[in-house]
Formats: structure tokens, C-alpha cells, sequence
């Protein structure tokens, strides 16, 4: 059956099969690209990539872009850099968000080439299509954000690890050496992932007795980490620590579930597992037992085809990967890194080696099922290609449909849109801490916009809502920006009911929803007898 399969395989022309595959990237990415509004983290990424100097009004009184990117931001400086050039040729929505939609396709790039080297050039469009229906990767495809350029350049680092898998040489150390310096720039999280693969790396050298490449490799990532690392730490972590609410590790607690060391390992695991796959409670909820089955057969592939192989890289990812999810598992338990919690955003760096490394050891071992003594096992050959192809393939079912119905944003476009219909800027207007980035930039960006309405507006940038939930801190706040002069009516902007509605709620205001969406407009109404 395969032998008929790349028969009628070679009558299509690879331009053809990866164009195909290309092509279906371009639309799930392009799909739904603006359908939701730019939220918080997105419009701080924005005001941190603008060159401009001086306070900009409503977000922020530093007044340089390395203030911002130091003392606002808690990623190293790349992707601000890159998205300076980028945001010069327009600061419009869609351009902003398409600048992801390009490092995700230099990433499917990367993907192909890395499993077309592997496997064939089949199996590699089979693998962008159906990475291009993971509902995760296609989420961050449509966010600005550094996520989707980390993927890439992983990518590219796991091409040049293949290369040097099987061929070492000083070229390809300096390559790899540069990209790793290239994603620790882009995101800290790579850190976990650059490690053991340039760990990987130097064994790869003492195997092969290769004393020069050894020396070569260990003097280019010191000298990486000292050129790189010393002025990323000096210039960025440090002021950034200072601004990070999750700094008190200290004062964290350190949960183990249940007590149970291995059954808490397992446990973060599979978070990681599941978010990589669908990333939704109520799917999780509901698919629960049904991924966690899929989870230990996969395991149990993996480890299959590492013993088995032949095939050199896949023994040395294999390993690779154990020890990424090791040491990332062990600093994150220690509240070091993503706030203690797993499956979220901050493993991203996982999701590229995950993606290789399953697509590789699952093409690898149903070829060594076909070639196994065993007439039965042979025979099964066939059966397991097949559920795994017919897998593929449901699996895009399932995320092009997650990816049409499943969006979800702070909607501060809504927000805006209504406060301009009411004309707000002639009514006082505070805008919450976390809420104020999206605010601004959908402000400034109306065709209605005047810099005289900023003389209503106020933004909160002193009291972190969410990460203190009292009000009294909130009504100093509101009582010294008015001067204990608090106006009869306000309107407020914030993501959900906090404690700042509740402030306003103790200095005697009725406070009614205008819009009730992911984010929230508020009327603040003075009280008659408060009034008098």
C-alpha cells in the first residue's frame, strides 16, 4: 500500500505538495486575524516598541523606550527591537497583528524543512497542515506577541541540531550558537530549551571523539553567555524584577499535588500535554480521560522508538526533551519561573521541540513496526499508519473548528467604540491599571480622536487591581486625582467588577454596567444624598 502511495506520490511535484501546505497555513493564519480586539498585552507590547521619547499620556510617564522595555515589560528586548522597524510602516491593527502571522510562517518553514530532512517531503506538508489546526499555535498566529517568533526560531535550531546530528562541523556550532543567543533574546522560557539542546550539542562531540568541535562548541556558548547573558541580566532582568509582582518567590508556596512527588511530576505533564492540544478548561474537562490515555500510549511510542531506533537524532531528541521538561518542571515548582503554574503561555518554547519530536518518533515508528520480523507486528504496520493519518486528519476537523468558534479577548475596541458614542471624554473617565494600554491605543486610533479629550481622562498606573483586592488603596486613589472634589458621575474601565467598582461603591456611587463585555465600561452615579 505505501509502495502504491509514493508511486502515485511522485506524480505530484514537491511545489505542488508544499504548496498546498503553505497555502492552508496562509488561511487558517489570515482567518479571523482582527476579529478580536488587541488586548492588554498586545497594546503594552506596542507602546514598548514606539521609539518615542518622552511620557506617553495614559500609559506610562518613563520616558524612553528602554525605560519601558526595562521597568513595564518582563521579556528580553528582541521582539521589541524587531517590532520598532516593523510598526514604521503602519501602526494599524491588521498590520500589527500580521507581523506574528509572518514569523509563523517562517516557523512552518522551519517545521518542513526539519521534517522533510527526517521523514519526506509527504510526511513534512502532512505536518504543517496539521500544525497550521492547532488551535494554540493559531491562537499566538493571531497575537502580537514574541510567542510566535520564539517558535520559529526554535524551529530553525532544531534544523540546525539535525544537521549537526549528522555532520559536525565549526560552521554549523556558530549557527546553532548565534540562534540560541537569537531565542534567548526573544523569550527567558527559551533558556529551558537552548540548555540541554547545546548540552546535546558537546556529547554529541565527545561520542564522536571530536576534541576540536568539543573545544569549539564549549568556547562559543561561554562566550555567548558572557557576551549575551551578562547584558540581558544587567540591563533587563534585573529592573524588570523589580517590577514583577511574582518576585517574592519566597513567600510562595511550594504545592506538590497531593503530597505525591511522581504523581505531581505526571500531573504537570499532562497540564502541559493538554494545553499544547486543545488549551480549553471545559474541552479538557470533557476529553479528560481520553487524553490522558492518549498521553501514555504516546509516552509509550516514544520511548518504544528511542529504544529501537537506529536513527541517531531521534535518540538524542528524545533525551534532549526529557531534559527539557525536567529542568523547566523542576525550576517552575520552585515559583522561578511562570508563576509556579503549568500548561500556559510560558512552556510555549515546549511546543516546538513536542511537535518535532512526536512527528519524527511517529513516523519512525510505525517504520519500525513495518519492519519488524513478526509477520503480525509487520502487519500492523499498515493499521497503525493509517489511524494515524485518519488521526491527522480528524485532529484538523477538531481545531478548525476550535480555532472559528473559540476566540476570547479583552474587548476594549467594543469599550471605546460605545464610550466615543456616548461622548465620555466630556465626562471624568479612570482607566485601571491593566485596562488602560488597549484603552489608549483604540483611543488614539479613532478617526475621532482630539488631544483635548484627554483633559477628562485619568489613568491608573499606581494600584494593580488585580493583585490587591481591597478598596480602601483605591479610594486614597480616586480621592487624591480629584482632590477630594469627586465629580457627580464617572466612567470607569476596567476588565471585570473589582475593587475598584467597590471603592466607588464606598464613597457613596451607584455603579451600573454601560458595557457588559470581556472588558467593562462603568457609570459611576453620585448618590443624591452623597450630591447634597
Amino acid at each position: 500500500m505505501r509502495e502504491r502511495f509514493v508511486r502515485f506520490g511522485k506524480w505530484l511535484p514537491e511545489w505542488f505538495t508544499a504548496g498546498a501546505a503553505f497555502v492552508y497555513y496562509w488561511i487558517m493564519a489570515l482567518y479571523k486575524l482582527t476579529q478580536t480586539p488587541i488586548w492588554q498585552d498586545e497594546a503594552m507590547e506596542f507602546y514598548c516598541s514606539l521609539p518615542v521619547r518622552g511620557p506617553i499620556e495614559g500609559v506610562t510617564k518613563l520616558a524612553s523606550m528602554y525605560e519601558r522595555m526595562a521597568y513595564i515589560q518582563q521579556q528580553p528586548p528582541l521582539y521589541n527591537w524587531v517590532m520598532c522597524l516593523w510598526l514604521q510602516v503602519s501602526e494599524g491593527e491588521w498590520w500589527y497583528r500580521f507581523s506574528s502571522v509572518v514569523f509563523g510562517f517562517g516557523a512552518a518553514i522551519g517545521l518542513y524543512c526539519v521534517i522533510k530532512r527526517l521523514c519526506d517531503r509527504y510526511m513534512a506538508a502532512f505536518c504543517v497542515v496539521i500544525s497550521s489546526s492547532i488551535y494554540i499555535w493559531m491562537y499566538y498566529i493571531k497575537e502580537a506577541s514574541e510567542y510566535a517568533m520564539l517558535v520559529m526560531v526554535l524551529l530553525w535550531l532544531v534544523y540546525v541540531l539535525v544537521l549537526i546530528c549528522e555532520e559536525l562541523s565549526v560552521k554549523r556550532i556558530i549557527i546553532f550558537t548565534l540562534l540560541c543567543a537569537v531565542a534567548v533574546y526573544t523569550h527567558y522560557g527559551a533558556v529551558f530549551a537552548v540548555v540541554p539542546m547545546a548540552v546535546s550539542v558537546l556529547v554529541i562531540a565527545l561520542m564522536r571523539k571530536d576534541f576540536k568541535s568539543f573545544r569549539i562548541g564549549l568556547g562559543a556558548f561561554a562566550a555567548a553567555g558572557v557576551a549575551g547573558g551578562v547584558p540581558l541580566i544587567w540591563f533587563f532582568m534585573l529592573p524588570q524584577s523589580t517590577n514583577q509582582v511574582s518576585t517574592l518567590f519566597s513567600e510562595r508556596e511550594i504545592i506538590i499535588e497531593n503530597g505525591n512527588l511522581f504523581g505531581d511530576f505526571c500531573f504537570s505533564l499532562a497540564s502541559v500535554f493538554k494545553w499544547c492540544l486543545i488549551d480549553i478548561d471545559r474541552d479538557t474537562q470533557r476529553l479528560g480521560l481520553l487524553l490522558n490515555i492518549l498521553l501514555i500510549v504516546l509516552i509509550a511510542a516514544l520511548v518504544y522508538t528511542a529504544v529501537k531506533t537506529d536513527f541517531f537524532f531521534i535518540k538524542v531528541f528524545f533525551w534532549c526533551n526529557v531534559a527539557v521538561f525536567m529542568l523547566y518542571y523542576v525550576v517552575t515548582k520552585l515559583n522561578l519561573y511562570a508563576y509556579g503554574w503549568y500548561g500556559n503561555r510560558y512552556n510555549m518554547f515546549i511546543f516546538p521541540l513536542w511537535l518535532v519530536w512526536i512527528l519524527v518518533s511517529l513516523y519512525e515508528f510505525v517504520g519500525l513496526l513495518r519492519k519488524s520480523r513478526k509477520k503480525a507486528v509487520s502487519r500492523l504496520s499498515g493499521f497503525a499508519g493509517v489511524c494515524l493519518v485518519l488521526g491527522g486528519l480528524l485532529y484538523c476537523l477538531y481545531g478548525d473548528y476550535r480555532i472559528s468558534n473559540h476566540w476570547w479577548k479583552m474587548d476594549l475596541r467594543t469599550v471605546v467604540q460605545e464610550w466615543y458614542d456616548l461622548e465620555g471624554y466630556d465626562m471624568p473617565t479612570i482607566l485601571d491599571f491593566h485596562q488602560r494600554y488597549a484603552f489608549v491605543y483604540y483611543f488614539t486610533h479613532d478617526a475621532r480622536y482630539d488631544e483635548s479629550q484627554w483633559e477628562n481622562i485619568h489613568y491608573n498606573d499606581e494600584v494593580e487591581t488585580y493583585s490587591n483586592n481591597r478598596s480602601e488603596p483605591f479610594r486614597e486613589y480616586i480621592q487624591k486625582i480629584y482632590d477630594n472634589q469627586l465629580p457627580d458621575e464617572v466612567y470607569l474601565v476596567t476588565g471585570q467588577w473589582n475593587a475598584f467598582c467597590k471603592a466607588f461603591e464606598h464613597l457613596g456611587y451607584t455603579v451600573e454596567p454601560v458595557v457588559d463585555t470581556t472588558a467593562k465600561l462603568y457609570r459611576a452615579v453620585k448618590n443624591e444624598e452623597v450630591a447634597q
